[in-house]
C-alpha cells in the first residue's frame, strides 16, 4: 500500500461543538474547535486529506483553530452531515454528490461521465472555477475550502461482463444522487441507490448486481470480497467538497480564514498525488487477493461515451442555465489544457 502524505492525525475526541475559550498563555485570545465529518474510512486518501487539512490549520493558527476529523460516517451519513453543515449544527463536511450535491445540483456538472481526459485534469478545473463554485455554494450556506478526488470510477461486479449490453437490466448500486440515477438509466441498468454504508451488504445479498467506485474506495471497503470483478468502464472522475458553514466561517478572524483557504489548497494538491499513486497500488493488491480486472471489449468504451454524451447535455439543461454555463466553463478549461 502507498504511504499517503499524512502529516498528522486529528483524533475525534474533545469538544463536540464550537468552543470559544481562553488560552492559558493569552487570556484575551479566542480559540475555535471545529468538527469535520468524512464518510470514508480512516485509511482512505480522502480521510488522510482531511487530517492533513486539520494539521495545516492547527500549524497556521498556532493551535487557535483545532479541527477534529470524524471519518467513517461517525457523525451521520453523507446526506445527514451535509444537511448539518447547511443548518449550522455541524461546522464542516467532506462531501460529494450524495450530500452537498443535493443542495447545489449545479456542481454535478463537474462530474458528468467521461468529462476528464486524465484524472489529474480535475484539479486544474476545480481551482480554476473556485470562485464560480463558491458563488453557488454561498447561496446555499456553504463555503468551499478544498476538494478531494475519487476515480476513475469503474464497476465492481458480482458477475463478469465486458460490453454495454451487459448492463441491460443490471441492478447497479449508485450514490443517492440524481446524476447517478440518470446515468444508470441511460446505460440501460436498473438504478439501485443505497446509502454508502449499505453498499457491501447490497452486493452480498443480491440487492445489487454491482456498484461503481474508484480503486481506493473498492479496496478500503473490501467490495472486491463480494464483487470479485472490476470492469474498467472508467466512466467518472468526481470531486468531493471540503465545505464549512458559511456563517461560521465568516465569523472567524480574517487571518484564520486565509489560513484555512491555504490549508485547503495545499491538502488538496497532496491528495491528488496520493490518489493517483494509490489507484495503481491497490489494484495490484486486490488482484493478488483474488480480484479479476476486466477490460471492455474492443469498441465498447466508445459505445459508453456515445450513449452518455447526450445524457450529460440533457441533465445540465434539466438543472437550469447556471448548470449549462458551468459545464461550458469546464469544457473550455479542458480544451485549453
Amino acid at each position: 500500500m502507498t504511504k499517503f502524505h499524512k502529516i498528522g492525525s486529528a483524533v475525534a475526541v474533545g469538544c463536540t461543538a464550537l468552543a470559544i475559550c481562553l488560552r492559558p498563555d493569552a487570556a484575551a485570545a479566542q480559540t475555535y474547535n471545529i468538527r469535520l465529518s468524512n464518510l470514508y474510512p480512516e485509511n482512505h486518501p480522502m480521510c488522510v486529506q482531511t487530517n492533513n487539512f486539520a494539521e495545516f490549520v492547527k500549524e497556521g493558527t498556532d493551535g487557535d483553530v483545532s479541527i477534529d476529523v470524524y471519518c467513517n460516517n461517525q457523525l451521520g451519513n453523507e446526506r445527514e452531515a451535509s444537511e448539518g453543515v447547511r443548518r449550522g449544527s455541524l461546522e464542516m463536511v467532506m462531501s460529494g454528490g450524495g450530500g452537498l450535491g443535493r443542495f447545489i445540483q449545479e456542481l454535478y456538472m463537474l462530474e458528468v461521465p467521461f468529462l476528464y481526459p486524465e484524472t489529474s485534469d480535475i484539479n486544474a478545473v476545480t481551482w480554476a472555477l473556485i470562485d464560480d463554485i463558491n458563488a453557488l455554494a454561498n447561496d446555499r450556506g456553504f463555503e468551499i475550502l478544498g476538494f478531494g478526488y475519487e476515480g476513475p470510477r469503474s464497476i465492481n461486479s458480482v458477475e463478469s461482463f465486458n460490453t454495454l449490453e451487459g448492463l441491460q437490466n443490471y441492478k447497479l448500486r449508485i450514490p443517492e444522487a440524481p446524476l447517478y440515477v440518470g446515468m444508470a438509466r441511460a446505460l440501460g441498468a436498473v438504478p439501485t441507490p443505497t446509502a454508502f454504508t449499505e453498499a457491501y451488504t447490497s452486493l452480498q445479498t443480491g440487492v445489487a448486481d454491482g456498484m461503481e467506485s474508484g480503486p481506493a474506495t473498492t479496496y478500503n471497503n473490501k467490495f472486491y470480497e463480494v464483487a470479485p470483478y472490476y470492469v474498467q468502464t472508467q466512466h467518472i472522475v468526481n470531486p468531493c467538497y471540503l465545505a464549512i458553514n458559511l456563517d461560521f466561517f465568516n465569523e472567524l478572524p480574517e487571518e484564520y480564514q486565509e489560513v484555512m483557504r491555504e490549508a485547503g489548497k495545499r491538502s488538496t494538491d497532496m491528495m491528488l498525488e496520493d490518489v493517483l499513486e494509490s489507484n495503481e497500488e491497490v489494484l495490484a493488491t486486490m488482484q493478488e487477493e483474488g480480484l479479476t480486472v476486466v477490460e471492455l471489449a474492443e469498441g465498447e468504451a466508445e459505445k459508453f461515451r456515445e450513449t452518455l454524451e447526450p445524457f450529460s447535455e440533457e441533465y445540465a439543461e434539466s438543472i437550469g442555465p447556471e448548470a449549462v454555463e458551468l459545464l461550458g466553463k469546464v469544457r473550455e478549461i479542458l480544451s485549453e489544457q
